[in-house]
């Protein structure tokens, strides 16, 4: 009798065990595609925190400026960045980390990353407007400059979201995985394009200046950082997919 209960108590810890794998291997990577890939890995999980960094960062930015804080105002930019791209990760990370299981809980992976992370940058872009707007009208800095580089930002996260939405079109053009490799590549062109922004802003002593552009020159180091961590992050996504969706066609 007690061989015949502990053969059963061995049973049940492999039964355990296995329905223990098979539940993290649908809350990891819900393979029938419900939570994971449709739920945590959707920038709608994390847009409360993402807006209030922008209003919080941005607040914090426009009280530096009118103390003349260069210091916090370069920490509220760089906290934005820290943030974002904490969030580009964390979004991506099922896609980066096992593409195949993404791909087999949603076919349409490719999209819903390209959706995801095109909607971070045009949060990180929006909040470059936001921030120099708030700034330049709601302190005594005047730069001339302030209302053209934030019109540009807001109409870059404009276009950012209407990619986004077209996404979410069948009918779309850029849903095809042509437009899809050509959006990889302007991803890596903007991180390029930004890093080499942020190489001479540094390199130029411009974050030492003592004119009024001094908290835009933050909100360009901040906004440059978040856009090079996204773009990279989604530039890879894009690359790890492909290949898991080029192995599994094989």
């Amino acid at each position: 009798m007690s061989l015949l209960l502990s053969a059963c108590e061995r049973g049940s810890r492999v039964n355990s065990q296995s329905e223990g794998w098979t539940t993290l291997g649908s809350t990891l990577f819900y393979l029938d595609g419900s939570s994971y890939f449709g739920g945590r890995m959707s920038i709608s999980s994390r847009l409360p925190a993402l807006l209030f960094a922008m209003a919080a960062t941005t607040a914090i930015m426009v009280v530096a400026a009118m103390l003349g804080a260069k210091f916090t105002s370069l920490g509220a930019a760089l906290g934005f960045a820290l943030i974002t791209g904490n969030s580009a990760l964390a979004l991506n990370q099922g896609y980066l980390g096992n593409p195949s299981a993404a791909l087999l809980a949603n076919p349409d992976a490719f999209l819903r990353a390209s959706r995801t992370n095109a909607r971070l940058m045009a949060l990180i872009y929006g909040w470059g407007a936001l921030a120099i707007f708030a700034i330049y009208a709601l302190t005594e800095l005047w730069w001339f400059h302030s209302w053209q580089y934030a019109s540009a930002m807001g109409l870059i996260a404009a276009l950012l979201m209407g990619f986004a939405y077209l996404l979410n079109d069948p009918a779309s053009q850029f849903r095809s995985p042509i437009a899809l490799d050509i959006s990889a590549l302007l991803a890596v062109a903007q991180a390029t394009g930004a890093a080499m922004g942020l190489f001479f802003l540094i390199n130029s002593g411009k974050l030492a200046s003592i004119k009024s552009d001094w908290p835009a020159n933050h909100v360009f180091v901040g906004g440059g950082l978040a856009v090079i961590v996204v773009s990279i992050v989604s530039a890879l996504t894009h690359l790890r997919l492909k290949r898991a969706a080029t192995v599994g066609r094989s």
